[in-house]
């Protein structure tokens, strides 16, 4: 009887360590999703531990505060992705026949790849080669450049700008398919009324982010009648719509809205801005996403009587050819998104900003495009050699990170320190996180 009682134990204990040995060493945590979290990021590359970023352990897509479940997403955002001309020159390889973007990005891939997602505004066609590769004023854009981006961790485009029409309509539409056929998401174009409708949606970690984009105008190119889904203009009605939508009929935790507006090369928003992105923290968005001035703009958090938002009126040009002061920087924001479904809140937090510069250097007798991590390369040994600056260029990385700090914190609230909870939303009991 009692070697019965034995073995009774023993085979569960026994199964028991088999289990726990292997779930240890042989497969993933898809509670915590850890595959696509920072986390497993830095596990693959040390040396990214040893940067002074926002990694630690609040940044990790799971955690548990105060006995209650915690999820969260990093979002990187960035500004302008455009391609001048000389660009398209640089990229191009005689000896292959073809277009190789790769270098632009290779100084500023690692710092993409540490978020969970990462979107920009292309302001650009993919609208084929029966077109003619060109930049200013009708853009359009080899097909190896959305193949960089991708390899580059980019994960949705923001499409709706004054140049998504440069092609008309078979370059909007060849846009969104040569985007998907590399594997990316789009947002602010659409091929049908119902694509328009549903945007985009970011469902990780139990967390559902909607996005919508919407431009100011197409440079007076106008939409073909009874086809307006093909670029969303900015219309109140229209994302009054779309954010109502998205909180109710999507069950959006967080809304994300990408604008094209403002003024060129204005350093501080217009009054249209302003009000308009106190109007759509009013309808319920919670981050504002601003681009086309081609400058770094301040970010400002907004309070209205119905809710609270981060707005970042411009985050300047990520990657171009346009070279005056201001116009040849911009900068990475790195947004933590956290949802606690017991106590049905969500925040949004600032973990950190990456002053870039976009590096335009003669080599071999061509001109090449680099966009730097200004920081970064500032802090570096032997950082003339390795990135090929000139004493002025080492002037002009300095001169952009005093820029950066000077503006974008121009409108942040005197009392509170970065990064800082900005939005903390408490939903009713009924909220549905699903």
């Amino acid at each position: 009887m009692k070697k019965r009682v034995l073995f009774v134990f023993i085979i569960p204990l026994i199964i028991f360590l088999l289990f726990y040995f292997t779930s240890c060493n042989g497969t993933k945590d898809t509670t915590s999703n850890v595959e696509n979290s920072l986390f497993s990021i830095c596990e693959n590359d040390p040396s990214l531990l040893e940067k002074e970023s926002f990694f630690d352990d609040s940044a990790l897509d799971y955690t548990v505060i105060e006995g209650k479940h915690n999820k969260s997403i990093v979002l990187a955002v960035v500004g302008d992705i455009m391609v001048h001309s000389p660009q398209i020159t640089s990229a191009y390889i005689e000896s292959e026949g073809m277009y190789n973007f790769k270098e632009c990005f290779s100084h500023i891939t690692s710092f993409l790849q540490k978020a969970d997602f990462v979107t920009g505004n292309l302001e650009t066609t993919f609208a084929g080669t029966e077109y003619g590769y060109s930049g200013y004023p009708l853009f359009n854009s080899p097909p190896e450049l959305a193949h960089a981006l991708k390899e580059s961790g980019f994960s949705l485009l923001f499409t709706a700008n004054n140049h998504s029409m440069d092609r008309g309509e078979k370059g909007v539409v060849n846009t969104i398919n040569l985007i998907e056929e590399k594997c990316l998401s789009f947002v602010g174009t659409a091929r049908n009324q119902e694509e328009r409708e549903r945007g985009y949606i970011l469902f990780q970690n139990d967390i559902r982010v909607a996005f919508f984009a919407y431009t100011y105008g197409t440079n007076g190119i106008l939409l073909p009648s009874r086809k307006e889904y093909l670029v969303s203009l900015i219309d109140e009605q229209l994302i009054a719509k779309d954010i109502n939508r998205a909180k109710n009929d999507l069950k959006a935790d967080i809304v994300v809205i990408g604008l094209h507006w403002g003024e060129e090369y204005q350093l501080l928003p217009s009054g249209y801005q302003k009000e308009l992105a106190r109007k759509l923290v009013d309808m319920g968005a919670d981050i504002i996403i601003g681009s086309h001035p081609h400058v770094i703009q301040p970010a400002e958090i907004i309070k209205t009587e119905k809710g609270e938002g981060l707005v970042f009126y411009s985050l300047g040009n990520f990657i171009s050819n346009q070279r005056w002061r201001y116009s040849d920087s911009g900068v990475i924001v790195y947004i933590k998104i956290q949802l606690n479904p017991a106590l049905h809140t969500s925040n949004v937090t600032i973990l950190e900003i990456v002053p870039t510069w976009v590096h335009k250097y003669l080599q071999g007798g061509k001109w090449k495009y680099t966009v730097l991590p200004v920081r970064e390369v500032l802090e570096t040994e032997n950082a003339k050699e390795i990135f090929k600056l000139s004493n002025q260029n080492c002037q002009r990385l300095k001169e952009v990170l005093e820029e950066t700090d000077e503006i974008f914190w121009r409108f942040w609230p005197n009392d509170q320190s970065v990064p800082v909870d900005l939005i903390n939303r408490h939903e009713p009991d009924g909220h549905n996180n699903g």
